[in-house]
């Protein structure tokens, strides 16, 4: 269970979002989806994101070891993988 997790947008967006599915779980469990961890964009402004009770057991279940703030999941998975969205880039025509 070592693989990024990553995502990949309608309209282009990319990114990875979380180094391994277990801080995955706690990125979501702090309240982020994937789209705000990925892009860059301004959420709307009456956004905050709610810490999910529900989401946070079971990150405890399954990835304990893996516990962080949504932003230090961001910031880990942008530098392990710096060029993900230019190599993504780079494959579309």
């Amino acid at each position: 269970m070592e693989q990024p997790v990553v995502f990949l947008g309608s309209e282009g967006e990319a990114g990875v979002v979380a180094r391994d599915p277990g801080a995955f779980l706690w990125l979501l469990a702090d309240g982020f989806g994937p789209w705000e961890a990925a892009t860059s964009y301004e959420p709307e402004p009456d956004w905050a994101p709610q810490v999910n009770r529900g989401l946070v057991a079971i990150a405890e279940q399954f990835a304990p070891d893996r516990r962080a703030s949504a932003a230090a999941i961001i910031a880990q998975a942008t530098r392990e993988f710096p060029d993900f969205d230019a190599t993504i880039m780079k494959l579309c025509r």
